[in-house]
């Protein structure tokens, strides 16, 4: 059972039908998902092999080359070729989201602010097609070295860096066209009610500690944008502190800052002024949160 002072702050935000939705959706395991990576393959090709090994899979509707798996799980997928080779990426979807609605462009010089694993560090190479400069920012070295070995797999042109993204703007001033701070967070969209150590940290403190990271990590990230370039937010909580609220404060922080209609492929509930958007955790996926802001020349 979830802590009670998270279920009554859950229920005050989205209303208790809401919130028995989701916790029904936290029980047990969601259907594998992946990502056909474009710079080592293509739909087609991924498809007939999926076919050939007796991968029962689906198109996910509205993500471009994302695939349910159904009759394997993510253990069994780790160690096939077609995983091993690169050909594909094991990865949730609400994790794919960031980088479309970042929406980076053949040439540009793009930051993953908090990059490891490298998820969507190598889905930005890939919408790129490996054009362009990608700069990937882990402080941790054991996260860097996973890092390294995931934008290896996948053959994407980034540039690793062991470094901490919140006094990587002194190096960097006014650097980035667009910049995608997928920050560390309290997690909660991704707790599994079968498994206490998803949920067992959570407190306010934890999403206090949280919040007063990610205002340092954008600060520095807003000042490492250009002038007319792109920052996408992103966590995988729920927290109001972690998210509507810390963009209100990012636009009151920085006036050079406007936020950006997105839209989505999945039902979200987008909070105004903001422009953001929720995504409560359902049976296909975690829940998130995202919200695209430009700087003005």
């Amino acid at each position: 059972m979830l802590p009670q002072e998270l279920l009554n702050r859950l229920a005050k935000q989205f209303g208790y039908a809401a919130v028995a939705t989701m916790t029904t959706a936290m029980k047990g395991e969601r259907l594998t998902t992946c990502r056909v990576n474009t710079l080592k393959s293509d739909d087609s090709a991924v498809m007939q092999i999926f076919r050939d090994t007796a991968i029962q899979f689906e198109r996910v509707k509205g993500i471009p080359h994302a695939f349910f798996i159904k009759n394997k799980t993510q253990r069994q997928l780790l160690e096939m070729p077609i995983v091993t080779s690169g050909k594909i990426y094991l990865q949730g979807l609400t994790s794919m989201l960031p980088p479309i609605v970042l929406d980076p462009k053949p040439g540009q010089t793009i930051l993953d602010l908090c990059a490891a694993p490298g998820s969507k560090t190598t889905q930005i190479a890939a919408l790129m097609d490996n054009r362009g400069t990608i700069i990937a920012c882990e402080e941790n070295a054991v996260r860097v070295e996973k890092l390294r070995n995931t934008v290896h797999t996948q053959g994407a042109n980034v540039d690793v860096r062991c470094a901490d993204s919140t006094v990587l703007h002194h190096e960097l001033p006014e650097f980035f066209d667009s910049i995608l701070a997928d920050v560390p967070c309290s997690a909660e969209g991704r707790m599994n009610l079968s498994d206490v150590r998803s949920y067992s940290f959570w407190s306010e403190k934890n999403i206090i500690a949280h919040a007063k990271l990610q205002r340092r990590l954008l600060r520095s990230a807003v000042t490492m944008l250009k002038p007319g370039g792109t920052l996408v937010y992103s966590t995988c909580t729920l927290a109001p502190a972690e998210n509507e609220e810390m963009i209100a404060w990012l636009l009151s922080e920085f006036p050079s800052l406007s936020a950006e209609s997105i839209a989505l492929p999945f039902p979200g509930i987008v909070h105004k002024p903001t422009k953001s958007v929720t995504l409560l955790p359902t049976k296909q996926y975690e829940g998130f949160f995202v919200a695209k802001m430009r700087k003005t020349k």
